[in-house]
C-alpha cells in the first residue's frame, strides 16, 4: 500500500509519498475506522453505559423500549460494517442480529435489553482498536 503525504512548510502542496508497513498499517486502521464510525458512534456507546454502566439503574419499560429501538436500528449498520472487517465472521453478531429481531412482552423489555446491549458490547469489543471513536465523532 502507498500512502501520500503533503509537505505543508511549502508555499505548493507537494506530495511525498510513503511505501513502508507502519504508514500502510495507519492507512488501514484509519480507514477501518471510518467505516466503523457509521455504526460505532457517541449515542451509541451512551445507551451502552446507560444499560449497562456502573451506574446503570432499572430502567421502566417505556424507557428500555426506546433504548432497544435505537439499538435495533444500529444493529444492521453495526453488522455491515463487521462483515466488512472482521475475519472470519464473529458468531456474537449472528446472535446482535437475533436480539434485534426479538419483541419481548413489556415486563420482559429490561432483560431482553441488557442481554442486547451485552452482546453489542462484546462484538464491539472483538472489533478492538477499530471500534474506537474518532475524535471528530466523539466531538459531535
Amino acid at each position: 500500500m502507498t500512502a501520500v503525504a503533503y509537505e505543508t512548510a511549502s508555499p505548493l502542496p507537494v506530495a511525498m509519498f510513503a511505501n513502508d508497513d507502519a504508514t500502510a498499517c495507519r492507512v488501514d486502521l484509519g480507514l477501518r475506522r471510518f467505516l466503523a464510525s457509521d455504526a460505532v458512534t457517541t449515542d451509541l456507546y451512551d445507551d451502552l453505559e446507560t444499560v449497562l454502566g456502573e451506574d446503570a439503574a432499572r430502567l421502566s419499560p417505556e424507557d428500555s423500549e426506546v433504548i432497544a429501538h435505537r439499538l435495533r436500528d444500529v444493529a444492521p449498520t453495526l453488522k455491515d460494517v463487521v462483515e466488512r472487517l472482521l475475519k472470519p465472521y464473529p458468531p456474537q453478531m449472528n446472535i446482535v442480529m437475533a436480539l434485534s429481531s426479538e419483541m419481548p412482552a413489556p415486563h420482559d423489555t429490561y432483560g431482553h435489553l441488557v442481554r442486547f446491549a451485552s452482546s453489542i458490547l462484546t462484538t464491539l469489543d472483538l472489533m478492538g482498536e477499530i471500534a474506537e471513536l474518532r475524535e471528530d465523532n466523539a466531538a459531535s
